[in-house]
């Protein structure tokens, strides 16, 4: 018996992070909250974003590391952590809403 997970053009990829996941979502709809006009502007670019990403943390860490804040620094790095994670909570909550709505 073969599977879905079996198949040969079953996807392997590794499932998208949540910051990948809600551009994604974004880039398909474009639209935004409170607004009823689609967003024509481009998406910024992967390589970018996620430079971008990892600069934030960097500049976190090279600042405080060493430094009396240091004790923080693992909150404040997961703080950020959590940022991204309610925006792509909030994204998925607004696409559900559209969905519902749509039905």
């Amino acid at each position: 018996m073969t599977t879905q997970f079996q198949s040969e053009d079953f996807d392997r990829s590794p499932a998208l992070s949540q910051t990948a996941w809600a551009l994604q979502e974004l880039q398909l709809y474009g639209t935004r909250a409170f607004q009823d006009e689609v967003d024509l502007r481009p998406m910024p670019e992967a390589e970018r974003l996620i430079d971008a990403v990892s600069d934030i943390f960097d500049a976190l860490v090279a600042t405080l590391g060493d430094t009396r804040m240091e004790p923080d620094l693992e909150e404040l790095l997961w703080g950020q952590v959590n940022l991204f994670h309610r925006a792509a909570a909030r994204t998925e909550r607004l696409l559900d809403d559209n969905e519902v709505a749509q039905h």
